[in-house]
């Protein structure tokens, strides 16, 4: 055999191990999102814990009550679309009854004009307010840079260093996501997860089916050359 002729075996070779590769990994992806998706329907099935106690992971997800109040500073996240219209996600510093501080997400809202920021005041009191935890995950983002319009800023990514940095405060380690029922929620988009489990199931097929082209092209293309030998 030529040097061509194996330099072309081991480009299928590796072709079809890649694509075998990428399959499992979407498969296990949708098993994991699975699990998650499944966990979130469980919990978000469950009765509002108006006494949650302390916040910790084991409330990921279950609807729960807190009381507090909500502090003077807001977050505008940028550069968020929603039904083809840009906007912000609006995120609030919330001061528990126990002197602990959790960020609280009100969901988007519509905006226009980029050198101005949408009214989103909010009471200065004593609140009890409804909603679930969810883990504080940073978004990824090329400028985390922000700006300031009076007790305001406009950053790219939701990103807690950032948040505690610029308010001067720490922060619990969880988002907490308001009920769409409330009062003070805006408009809600956030999802548990970016792409739901059947869409990774799908992925996974795509690429075994591009492994099994792979190794039956290269059956083919060895026979045909053994025949023409």
């Amino acid at each position: 055999m030529k040097v061509s002729e194996y330099l072309i075996i081991l480009i299928f070779v590796f072709v079809f191990i890649g694509s075998l590769s990428l399959g499992i990994w979407q498969i296990d992806r949708g098993y994991d999102k699975k699990a998650l998706e499944n966990s979130f329907s469980q919990k978000q099935g469950m009765p509002v814990e108006t006494n949650p106690g302390k916040l910790n992971e084991n409330l990921y997800y279950r609807n729960i009550q807190i009381s507090g109040n909500f502090g003077k500073k807001t977050f505008f996240v940028d550069n968020k679309i929603f039904n083809g219209k840009a906007g912000y996600v609006v995120f609030l510093p919330f001061t528990l009854a126990s002197g602990e501080k959790i960020i609280v997400s009100r969901g988007w809202v519509e905006s226009f004009q980029r050198d101005s920021l949408p009214e989103v005041s909010l009471p200065q009191k004593v609140l009890k307010i409804d909603g679930m935890i969810r883990p504080f995950s940073k978004d990824f983002v090329l400028e985390e840079q922000a700006k300031q319009i009076a007790n305001n800023f406009i950053i790219q990514g939701l990103d807690k260093e950032l948040m505690e940095n610029l308010i001067e405060v720490k922060l619990l380690p969880y988002v907490f996501e308001l009920s769409a029922l409330s009062q003070f929620s805006l408009e809600p988009i956030w999802q548990p997860t970016s792409l739901k489990s059947t869409r990774h199931f799908g992925y996974a097929i795509q690429w075994f089916a591009l492994a099994l082209v792979v190794l039956f092209g290269g059956f083919y293309l060895f026979k045909k050359r053994n025949v023409n030998e």
